[in-house]
């Protein structure tokens, strides 16, 4: 595992945007509510990841550059079951492939550039999966919007900013938790916004984004370093719609002071239009062609395995059928000796034997002459 993470601070005395992928669902860190056991979330180095499918986790380019980076990753990178606090005797899951946006920049907080801050970890080997994901389309996005769904989100990040700078084994063994929150549809962040007027919303909203607010005041969870990584979703008759990664959104810093400090609360942005979908779906034509080859390997060994128990069977069939071909001809051959004998002790044998001038024919399985002749 790395050693070493990077946390970015921003500065008290300005408005930033902080990518939500350092924090764990605020839920979880401030105000959250514990979240060992989740079927879904997972551990990134000493950050996040959504376990999307058996072999697909989604997080942030970010946490894989923080944490090794790509080639190391793909090297000697392993992922662990879902919801567990620590990673001691626990199964690994090797990493074969990390899918990172040809256009990801390293996010660049303090100026406000940041594009495309997605990874997809892509393993080696199934996670058996409890709960099923799947991407929400826009449709329901708004729908959630109108129904005021639960939003959560559960990640590995810190409490508050107190526990930064913690020892490697402390970061590595925290337990999950859960942020919640509902959505906003677009018009209502472009209108959130508006009622803060020291917030130059129109240089910093992207069209068509839709929100998440976290109020600390309302004693509402935040994200903190660590949450880097994990999912926004809503679930619904037990499948969760995946709305988008901790992503880029106005925030106060990493877990912000109350917003009394500030002129706004915190938000996180979701683009309905960002590259996760593709992304997914590369993710799962790679596995769809890793599975493929495995299955025909499998087949390989399979039929290899059947035509060398066949061929054992016939060569014992063989080896039996001469064996008791064999035994049949020695038995036959014995059967035929014994008759030949016995036929031999049971045939009548005829002799002459004379008295003087008499002569009398004596036929018997063992002839004798009577008394007083003898064989002539």
């Amino acid at each position: 595992m790395w050693r070493f993470l990077r946390i970015f601070k921003v500065l008290a005395t300005c408005i930033s945007l902080v990518t939500l992928h350092l924090s764990v669902p605020s839920s979880a860190v401030e105000y959250g509510q514990d979240a060992t056991g989740d079927p879904n979330a997972v551990k990134v180095g000493g950050a996040s990841g959504f376990l999307y499918a058996e072999r697909i986790v989604i997080t942030v380019g970010h946490v894989i550059d923080n944490t090794g980076g790509l080639a190391r990753w793909e090297r000697e990178g392993v992922i662990y079951r879902p919801g567990i606090v620590t990673i001691v005797g626990q199964k690994e899951y090797k990493v074969k492939k990390v899918i990172i946006p040809s256009t990801y920049v390293y996010p660049d907080y303090y100026n406000n550039i940041i594009f495309d801050d997605l990874a997809i970890i892509i393993l080696s080997e199934d996670i058996p999966m409890t709960k099923r994901a799947v991407l929400a389309t826009e449709e329901q996005m708004k729908r959630f919007v109108r129904d005021k769904s639960k939003v959560e989100l559960v990640g590995y990040g810190i409490s508050n900013g107190s526990q930064r700078n913690r020892p490697w084994a402390e970061i590595i063994n925290r337990p999950p938790n859960k942020l919640t929150s509902t959505l906003m549809s677009p018009e209502m962040v472009i209108d959130f916004y508006k009622k803060y007027p020291n917030v130059d919303w129109k240089k910093i909203n992207k069209p068509g984004v839709y929100g998440i607010v976290q109020h600390r005041e309302l004693k509402q969870s935040h994200l903190c370093d660590g949450d880097s990584g994990s999912i926004f979703f809503v679930e619904e008759d037990d499948v969760r719609y995946v709305l988008g990664t901790t992503g880029l959104g106005l925030v106060n810093n990493n877990c912000p002071p109350p917003e009394y400090d500030y002129p706004f609360p915190s938000m996180s942005w979701i683009d309905p239009k960002s590259k996760l979908p593709s992304l997914i779906k590369e993710a799962e034509e790679i596995v769809a062609e890793d599975k493929r080859i495995e299955f025909a390997k499998a087949e390989e060994i399979r039929i290899a395995a059947e035509l060398k128990a066949k061929q054992e069977a016939e060569a014992k069939a063989k080896v039996e059928a001469e064996a008791k071909a064999k035994a049949e001809e020695e038995a036959k051959a014995k059967a035929e000796a014994e008759a030949k004998a016995k036929a031999a002790l049971s045939k009548k044998t005829t002799i002459t034997c004379v008295k003087g001038k008499k002569i009398k024919k004596v036929a018997a399985i063992n002839p004798k002459c009577p008394t007083g002749y003898k064989r002539g």
